[in-house]
């Protein structure tokens, strides 16, 4: 077992010690009923699931997401806040989704070990960076040394086609963000395909047969990572 999936098991056990223990705690009813409503609740659910994502996981950004929105809804039940506050969650979340956007796409600097997404000389010939927003478009990748790359939906969509593509020897890895959008991604049929995406009210699924992808090479292994938010994706194996 890698350290990553070690890391995986790890942070999965302790979050089930923890639901385990709150659940026990609420039965024999040793909270006050304030704080009980705050420890069972879906807010705090979320903070748990964001907590995992960003210390046990790869996937970081979706951690950040999951934690800020549940942390957003969680505090009108913990401080006197104005009955509307709730109202402002659609103008604070359109103003954070632009803040990512910049920076996913422009401002954001490569971490320690990630691909170099926005490196020029490789970008072009290696990478993708595919961006939707209130609009759709259909693209046929034929990079022979593909690394993956970035798939951004807002109220959009697209499909890609990677057939003609070949994954490089490296870690090759897609990150997805999808927001009240989606993509369809057809790979080759012997790609092993890893789906490490975060859904909330969406979801993306891998609809190649059994038979199919039972026949993947391990040494053609594409990483899919990120979030899906009201949308969805799937991926589709070759003809």
């Amino acid at each position: 077992m890698t350290s990553h999936n070690q890391n995986r098991t790890f942070g999965f056990g302790i979050i089930i010690i923890v639901a385990g223990l709150a659940i026990l705690l609420h039965q024999l009813r040793l909270f006050s009923p304030n704080v009980d409503d705050i420890i069972i609740s879906w807010q705090m659910l979320l903070i748990v699931i964001g907590v995992y994502n960003l210390f046990f996981t790869q996937s970081r950004v979706t951690g950040f997401i999951l934690i800020a929105i549940g942390a957003f809804f969680l505090l009108p039940e913990i401080f006197n806040l104005p009955y509307n506050f709730r109202r402002n969650f659609w103008p604070i979340l359109l103003i954070a989704v632009g803040v990512f956007i910049i920076f996913r796409h422009g401002l954001g600097r490569r971490q320690p070990g990630q691909p170099d997404f926005h490196h020029k000389e490789e970008n072009d010939e290696e990478f993708i960076d595919e961006f939707n927003i209130f609009s759709g478009s259909e693209r046929k990748i034929s990079i022979k040394n593909f690394k993956g790359g970035k798939i951004t939906s807002i109220f959009g969509g697209s499909e890609i086609d990677l057939t003609d593509a070949e994954l490089s020897s490296e870690t090759n890895i897609i990150e997805l963000f999808y927001m009240f959008g989606g993509s369809s991604l057809t790979v080759p049929n012997d790609w092993a395909v890893i789906n490490k995406v975060t859904s909330i009210l969406g979801g993306f699924s891998d609809k190649r047969s059994v038979s199919t992808s039972g026949q993947n090479d391990p040494k053609k292994t594409l990483i899919l990572k990120g979030f899906v938010m009201f949308g969805g994706g799937d991926i589709k194996g070759s003809m």
